[in-house]
Protein backbone atom coordinates (compact mmCIF):
# COMPACT_ATOMS: atom_id res chain seq x y z
CA UNK A 1 0.00 0.00 0.00
CA UNK A 2 2.90 2.06 0.86
CA UNK A 3 4.16 1.86 -2.86
CA UNK A 4 0.95 2.85 -4.57
CA UNK A 5 0.96 5.86 -2.51
CA UNK A 6 4.51 6.82 -3.70
CA UNK A 7 3.76 6.46 -7.17
CA UNK A 8 0.47 8.17 -6.95
CA UNK A 9 2.49 11.52 -5.46
CA UNK A 10 5.34 10.89 -8.21
CA UNK A 11 2.49 10.79 -10.81
CA UNK A 12 0.88 14.00 -9.32
CA UNK A 13 4.77 15.78 -8.76
CA UNK A 14 5.07 15.02 -12.52
CA UNK A 15 1.32 16.19 -13.26
CA UNK A 16 1.99 19.35 -11.11
CA UNK A 17 4.95 20.21 -12.40
CA UNK A 18 4.22 20.29 -16.24
CA UNK A 19 1.38 22.73 -14.92
CA UNK A 20 3.68 24.74 -13.25
CA UNK A 21 5.79 24.91 -16.16
CA UNK A 22 2.49 25.54 -18.59
CA UNK A 23 1.45 28.66 -16.73
CA UNK A 24 5.03 29.65 -16.03
CA UNK A 25 4.95 29.10 -20.13
CA UNK A 26 1.32 31.27 -20.70
CA UNK A 27 2.24 33.91 -18.34
CA UNK A 28 5.53 35.02 -20.36
CA UNK A 29 3.72 34.42 -23.75
CA UNK A 30 0.81 36.83 -21.73
CA UNK A 31 3.66 39.89 -20.80
CA UNK A 32 5.08 39.11 -24.33
CA UNK A 33 1.74 39.40 -26.51
CA UNK A 34 0.67 43.12 -24.08
CA UNK A 35 4.24 44.38 -24.40
CA UNK A 36 4.15 43.64 -28.16
CA UNK A 37 0.82 45.62 -28.14
CA UNK A 38 2.20 48.56 -26.19
CA UNK A 39 5.62 48.67 -28.94
CA UNK A 40 2.80 48.32 -31.63
CA UNK A 41 1.33 51.46 -30.07
CA UNK A 42 4.63 53.67 -30.41
CA UNK A 43 5.32 52.47 -33.55
CA UNK A 44 1.91 53.21 -34.77
CA UNK A 45 1.87 56.58 -33.46
CA UNK A 46 5.87 57.51 -34.45
CA UNK A 47 4.55 56.52 -37.77
CA UNK A 48 1.91 58.94 -37.46
CA UNK A 49 4.23 61.55 -36.90
CA UNK A 50 6.66 60.91 -39.29
CA UNK A 51 3.67 60.91 -41.93
CA UNK A 52 2.58 64.78 -40.91
CA UNK A 53 6.06 65.88 -41.14
CA UNK A 54 6.25 64.25 -44.66
CA UNK A 55 3.21 65.81 -45.93
CA UNK A 56 4.32 69.34 -44.30
CA UNK A 57 7.98 68.58 -46.21
CA UNK A 58 6.09 67.50 -49.04
CA UNK A 59 3.71 70.57 -49.35
CA UNK A 60 6.65 73.23 -48.85
CA UNK A 61 8.55 71.35 -51.62
CA UNK A 62 5.54 71.76 -53.77
CA UNK A 63 5.93 75.67 -52.95
CA UNK A 64 9.42 75.79 -53.52
CA UNK A 65 8.43 74.29 -56.97
CA UNK A 66 6.38 76.74 -57.54
CA UNK A 67 8.59 79.57 -56.58
CA UNK A 68 11.30 78.04 -58.69
CA UNK A 69 9.08 77.74 -61.63
CA UNK A 70 7.91 81.79 -61.13
CA UNK A 71 12.02 82.83 -61.05
CA UNK A 72 11.83 83.52 -64.50
CA UNK A 73 8.65 85.39 -64.80
CA UNK A 74 8.51 89.35 -65.47
CA UNK A 75 5.89 89.60 -62.71
CA UNK A 76 7.73 87.78 -60.20
CA UNK A 77 10.98 89.96 -60.84
CA UNK A 78 8.94 93.22 -60.16
CA UNK A 79 7.23 91.97 -57.36
CA UNK A 80 10.68 91.06 -55.91
CA UNK A 81 12.60 93.95 -56.67
CA UNK A 82 9.63 96.23 -55.05
CA UNK A 83 9.19 94.38 -52.07
CA UNK A 84 12.87 93.53 -50.91
CA UNK A 85 14.63 96.44 -53.24
CA UNK A 86 12.02 99.17 -52.39
CA UNK A 87 12.34 100.33 -56.09
CA UNK A 88 8.94 102.35 -57.65
CA UNK A 89 7.96 103.70 -60.74
CA UNK A 90 8.11 107.06 -61.62
CA UNK A 91 5.68 109.01 -59.88
CA UNK A 92 4.14 106.09 -57.88
CA UNK A 93 3.05 107.05 -54.31
CA UNK A 94 3.99 103.95 -51.53
CA UNK A 95 1.82 103.29 -48.10
CA UNK A 96 3.53 101.93 -45.56
CA UNK A 97 1.23 99.79 -43.50
CA UNK A 98 2.20 101.22 -39.94
CA UNK A 99 1.09 98.49 -37.75
CA UNK A 100 3.51 95.56 -39.51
Amino acid sequence: MANSVKTGKKINLRVFTKRILFCFLFIYLLVSLISQQFNFASLKKQNQIVDAKLEEALSHQEQLKAQFEAIDSEDYIRRVIRERLGYTRPNETVFVDATK
